[in-house]
C-alpha cells in the first residue's frame, strides 16, 4: 500500500505470514547403533566390495566414501552362521511427513572356515512400522546386492545406498521401529558371519 509522505502508519501496516525453506522441514540423521553384537575384526585389503548402481550409473548423491589411515574395522554381527536382524526403534517428537529416506547400510560377510558351496551378500530387507493401535506398516522393500559370490574363505563388503522417494506420516509419540535384515544365500559347508561393518 502506497505511503505519500513516506511514513508506515500503525494502523495501515498488515502482518502477512511468510515461509521460508526453514519452514518446511530438516533433514534428520539416525545411525544404526548396535549394543551388544558381536565384534570381529575386518581387514580391508584384498576383499572384494561392491556397492550400488542407480541404473548401472553411479549415483550423485549422499554416496557415503570412507578414509581411513588404518586397514582394519570392525565387523557387527550376532555370531557363527547365525542371520543378521535388528529393529531400531525412533520415537517421533512431533508429528510430521517424510518425504525422502536415504538408507546407507554398509553390509560384510565373512566366511572363517570353508569346505563346499557359495557364501553371497544376497540382499537388505527394510520394513518401517509404527507402533500404535494398529500397528501401521509405512515402508517395505528388499533391495538386491549384485554382490559376487564368496567361494572360498575371505571377505565380501556391499554397501547398500537407496534412496526411498515415498510420503510417509509419522505421530508424535508413536515409536517408529525400522527392522534391519541381510538375506544372505550361504550353500555348503562354511563357518561364517554376517552384519554391518565399521
Amino acid at each position: 500500500m502506497p505511503h505519500t509522505t513516506g511514513e508506515i502508519l500503525p494502523s495501515r501496516v498488515k502482518a502477512v505470514i511468510t515461509y521460508d525453506i526453514s519452514n518446511y522441514g530438516e533433514d534428520l540423521f539416525l545411525p544404526f547403533t548396535d549394543v551388544g553384537l558381536t565384534e570381529t575384526a575386518l581387514t580391508y585389503s584384498g576383499v572384494a566390495m561392491t556397492r550400488d548402481l542407480e541404473n548401472s550409473n553411479q549415483p550423485m548423491d549422499v554416496f557415503p566414501a570412507v578414509f581411513s589411515d588404518t586397514d582394519s574395522g570392525l565387523l557387527l554381527n550376532e555370531g557363527n552362521d547365525t542371520a543378521f536382524s535388528q529393529t531400531y526403534t525412533f520415537l517421533p517428537d512431533m508429528t510430521a511427513v517424510l518425504y525422502a529416506i536415504h538408507l546407507n547400510v554398509p553390509a560384510a560377510l565373512t566366511c572363517s572356515s570353508f569346505s563346499s558351496g557359495t557364501l553371497n551378500i544376497g540382499a537388505l530387507h527394510i520394513k518401517i512400522t509404527e507402533r500404535s493401535t494398529d500397528n501401521r506398516l509405512l515402508y517395505e522393500n528388499t533391495f538386491q546386492s549384485g554382490a559376487a559370490n564368496l567361494t572360498g574363505t575371505g571377505t565380501s563388503l556391499h554397501w547398500f545406498t537407496r534412496d526411498i522417494v515415498e510420503t510417509i506420516q509419522v505421530t508424535k509419540g508413536n515409536p517408529i521401529d525400522i527392522l534391519v535384515e541381510l538375506i544372505t544365500v550361504v550353500t555348503g559347508l562354511t563357518q561364517d558371519k554376517k552384519g554391518m561393518h565399521l
